[in-house]
């Protein structure tokens, strides 16, 4: 069987029938996303590092509120 086949196959019965194009761009969008995942899930395995990344965002977070280009 064939790439081509295998990609047709999955384009019909497991997404609805799209077009090959579509399926090949619904399953890189799904790599892409597992690959984030897989990053976070390292990340959070290091508890150092994730302390680090939690803290930033609150950094991050303390400056959503600082009116910055808006016209009051």
């Amino acid at each position: 069987m064939s790439v081509r086949d295998d990609l047709a196959r999955v384009a019909a019965e497991d997404l609805g029938g799209v077009t090959l194009n579509a399926a090949l761009t619904h399953l890189l969008t799904e790599h892409r996303k597992a690959a984030v995942l897989a990053a976070y899930a390292r990340l959070q395995a290091d508890a150092s590092a994730w302390t680090d990344y939690e803290n930033e965002l609150d950094e991050w977070d303390g400056l959503a509120g600082d009116n910055l280009g808006s016209e009051q």
